[in-house]
């Protein structure tokens, strides 16, 4: 078994410092952990549950789409993902970090 493991980049870090304190580390879970299961599963740019999109505040939606993106992922207005070649293990690290995030606040 081979596992490549990513690491975040500084400017994704440090959006996950803002988005703890503006309180939408949950939501972003839901959205990353969804396009991450259906990327294992060969099946990406699946549309997801686009209530995963809507925030309160439009900044914390453009943070969170910023957020995807450095992954490698565009996230589309209709709730779809589409992902560059080799975006799997950066989603996967992500995903990770926001659920440690999200277990410890």
């Amino acid at each position: 078994t081979c596992f490549n493991s990513a690491e975040l980049m500084e400017d994704q870090l440090l959006l996950l410092l803002e988005s703890l304190e503006m309180k939408i580390v949950p939501q972003q879970l839901k959205l990353v952990r969804e396009h991450t299961s259906h990327l294992a599963q060969n099946e990406g740019g699946r549309e997801v549950d686009a209530s995963l999109l809507s925030f309160p505040q439009e900044k914390e939606q453009e943070l969170t789409i910023a957020m995807v993106e450095m992954s490698g992922a565009t996230v589309q207005k209709d709730g779809s993902v589409v992902c560059m070649k080799d975006a799997f293990p950066a989603l996967a690290a992500l995903c990770v970090s926001l659920y440690v995030l999200r277990v410890l606040n």
